[in-house]
């Protein structure tokens, strides 16, 4: 079920919607709401939004999200719910804004390859994506008036409703960024590949994309431009030298925690949007913590009450923590946010949450948001009502020896059992098999999770076996040989820390290789590629391998 896929769910939290009952999500506008079932994949406009045709009222394609966030956007916009058609009709624009014309696809090569034909003669019309990052909603546009394209002048937020200022995105040039290891794009810091102690980032750029300095272990200092304005999700992530970071006074907005894993760091705050109190970060309002200092000695923290939001690794990796007192006004712990704390016990006061035995679930029982990195146990089985293991949720719990898994699951996040070393997973959890402590798809045409305890030191993936999912053997430290058989896809981070892995031949079915799969494999000498596969960036990050193409 796709609108209950945990991405979705953490869609409905950043939009801002409130889980009011088990799986119904509700926004409240100014003049209008919107309710989601997630369960039955259902959207609710009410009375305000009118909405053309059945489609549209379900949550069931992945532009249906797109269409949502619109929405959403132009809501709180303050554009009337009456100027706001919602049209689900074969042919049809997905959304009639007073004036204008929208169509909506779902980012990447669906929104590119419509982009290629998009040429409206008369009117207003846009093209219209978004997508979730790191916390962060971006979103892209493309406008036609009268068939002359634009890239700006609806959406912005200095935009006022109904006032469209039509324009181009102005590009700028940023001479010998390249050759500073400085890769940009529409005023947009990409990545940084270069080696100095010291980077300053250049003004003009008003954006630091997701994971940008992900895993620079050479930069000591970065300084930040006057000029930006959005800094994404885990964009300083294990960067372990680095000391000092400037939040400049224009960044209005921030992905999640941008500084974890960051054990040296100390930052300064220029921003009126953030609260930068005792290291400790939040948002303007208080209501969310997004930072942790891991070079805090405290033992001891209470988050104060009126923190409605715990961020996405906020406490990551503070092992000088041995107590953390959650109040009652916490309504959301995002994905694992004390992951990494080895020594932590969690006090909680919140009703949203229960902690049973190490384990964080949300007050239904039905989903695992966490395990507390500490926990000790012979076994643990999860209770029968349980739905749901979020991803990472017991990444690096060593102490804990065998899991069992109910058939009442039918959803599991990306490897939540990565570094999890030890342990044996048994159960039948539903649109799953468990064969030897490994965990596959149904139908078995997908690896889904393994821990080092079940991989051994060689292992040979089963026939039929067509695609690693994430992170699958992360972690696995022993596994010193695989057999990858008839795989065709490798999913981001498959391999990573896998630190005995030795060699590894890549059957000329691979057709994608993604992002970190071979990352911090110390030992790893030669991997041998047939031409033409597909490797993304940062492959073979901290990896000393040979890389030997072949035909």
């Amino acid at each position: 079920m796709i609108s209950k896929d945990m991405k979705y769910t953490a869609l409905y939290w950043a939009l801002g919607f409130e889980e009011v009952d088990q799986d119904i999500y509700r926004k409240i506008y100014p003049q209008a709401q919107i309710v989601i079932n997630a369960n039955k994949q259902t959207v609710d406009c009410g009375d305000g939004i009118a909405v053309l045709g059945d489609t549209c009222r379900f949550l069931k394609r992945h532009k249906d999200f797109v269409i949502l966030e619109c929405v959403d956007r132009l809501l709180k916009k303050c554009y009337a719910p009456e100027d706001v058609v919602v049209d689900g009709r074969t042919g049809c624009p997905d959304l009639h804004l007073k004036g204008a014309d929208i169509i909506c696809e779902q980012w990447g090569k669906d929104y590119q390859e419509k982009l290629k034909i998009f040429h409206p003669k008369k009117g207003i019309v846009v093209l219209y994506t978004s997508r979730l990052v790191s916390g962060l909603l971006e979103y892209k546009n493309c406008i036609s008036r009268d068939g002359k394209l634009w890239d700006k002048g609806i959406f912005e937020e200095e935009i006022q409703p109904y006032k469209w200022n039509f324009s181009q995105f102005k590009t700028e040039a940023f001479p010998q960024a390249e050759q500073k290891g400085l890769q940009i794009f529409e005023r947009e810091l990409i990545f940084y590949g270069g080696t100095d102690q010291c980077v300053v980032v250049p003004e003009g750029i008003t954006s630091i994309a997701a994971s940008a300095f992900w895993n620079n272990t050479c930069i000591e200092e970065v300084v930040l431009p006057q000029s930006l304005e959005k800094l994404g999700g885990d964009c300083f992530y294990y960067c372990k030298n680095l000391k000092k970071v400037n939040i400049p006074k224009n960044v209005r907005v921030m992905g999640d925690n941008p500084f974890a894993g960051c054990p040296k760091l100390e930052i300064t705050n220029e921003s009126p949007n953030f609260v930068l109190q005792d290291g400790v970060l939040y948002n303007k309002e208080k209501t969310m913590i997004i930072y942790y200092p891991m070079k805090n000695s405290a033992e001891k923290f209470t988050i104060p009450n009126g923190v409605e939001i715990v961020g996405k690794h906020s406490f990551f990796a503070c092992n000088n923590l041995r107590k953390i007192v959650i109040p009652s006004s916490v309504i959301l712990l995002k994905n694992n946010p004390f992951s990494g704390c080895e020594q932590l016990e969690v006090e909680n006061h919140s009703p949203n949450y229960i902690i049973d035995g190490g384990v964080i679930y949300n007050k239904y029982m039905t989903s695992v948001i966490g395990c507390l990195n500490g926990t000790k146990a012979e076994e643990i089985v999860l209770p029968e009502t349980l739905t749901a293991i979020n991803r990472n949720s017991f990444w690096n719990c060593k102490g804990i020896k065998k899991l069992v898994i109910p058939r009442s699951v039918t959803r599991i996040g990306y490897n939540p059992f990565a570094g999890c070393e030890n342990m044996l997973l048994c159960g039948e959890p539903t649109g799953y098999q468990i064969q030897d402590g490994i965990i596959f798809s149904s139908d078995k045409s997908a690896l889904c999770c393994a821990t080092d305890r079940a991989v051994g030191e060689k292992y040979v993936v089963p026939g039929g076996v067509k695609t690693i999912n994430r992170g699958v053997f992360s972690g696995c430290k022993r596994l010193k040989k695989i057999d990858l058989n008839e795989v065709t896809c490798i999913d981001k981070s498959a391999f990573t820390n896998c630190v005995s892995l030795e060699t590894v031949f890549i059957p000329n079915g691979v057709t994608y290789i993604g992002e970190w799969v071979f990352a911090y494999c110390v030992n790893l000498k030669q991997v041998c590629i047939r031409r033409g596969t597909k490797v993304d960036r940062n492959a073979f990050n901290e990896c000393p391998a040979e890389i030997v193409w072949r035909d």
